[in-house]
C-alpha cells in the first residue's frame, strides 16, 4: 500500500465522519451512518484493490474503472442536489410560517383594545 492510498483511506473516512456528524436531521440519521460505512467501506475497497473496480466497470460493460467512478458521482451528486433543493424548500416554508406569526403576534400587540379601560382620570396634570 502507497502512502497516498493510506491518505486517500484517512481523507475518506474524515470525510464521512464529518458528514454524519454535522449533517442535520435526527430522523435520518440511522440512514446517514449506513450510507456512510457503506462509503467508506467501497472507497477503501477501491483504493486498495484499484483493479477491481476495472473488473466491476467491465461486468457492467463499461470499459474503465474510473469511468464507472465518474458514472456513480455524477448519479450522488444528482441525489445530492435534489435532497438540497428539497431542504431549501422546506425550510423557507418554515421561515414563511415564522415571520407570518411573528408578524400577527405584533400586529395584536400594537392594536388598539377597544375593551381596555382608559386612564384618563389617573393621568397626572402638569404644575402650574
Amino acid at each position: 500500500m502507497t502512502l497516498f492510498q493510506l491518505l486517500l483511506i484517512a481523507a475518506v473516512i474524515t470525510a464521512a465522519t464529518l458528514a454524519v456528524r454535522f449533517l442535520p436531521g435526527e430522523r435520518s440519521l440511522a440512514l446517514k451512518r449506513i450510507f456512510a460505512i457503506l462509503f467508506v467501506a467501497a472507497a477503501v475497497f477501491a483504493i486498495v484493490f484499484p483493479g477491481a473496480l476495472t473488473t466491476i466497470a467491465n461486468f457492467f460493460g463499461i470499459g474503465r474503472g474510473t469511468d464507472l467512478l465518474l458514472y456513480l458521482f455524477i448519479v450522488a451528486m444528482l441525489i445530492f442536489a435534489t435532497a438540497t433543493v428539497r431542504a431549501k424548500a422546506r425550510s423557507d416554508a418554515r421561515v414563511t410560517d415564522l415571520a407570518r406569526a411573528v408578524a400577527l403576534m405584533e400586529a395584536r400587540l400594537t392594536e388598539p383594545n377597544p375593551a381596555a379601560p382608559h386612564d384618563s382620570d389617573s393621568e397626572e396634570t402638569p404644575a402650574p
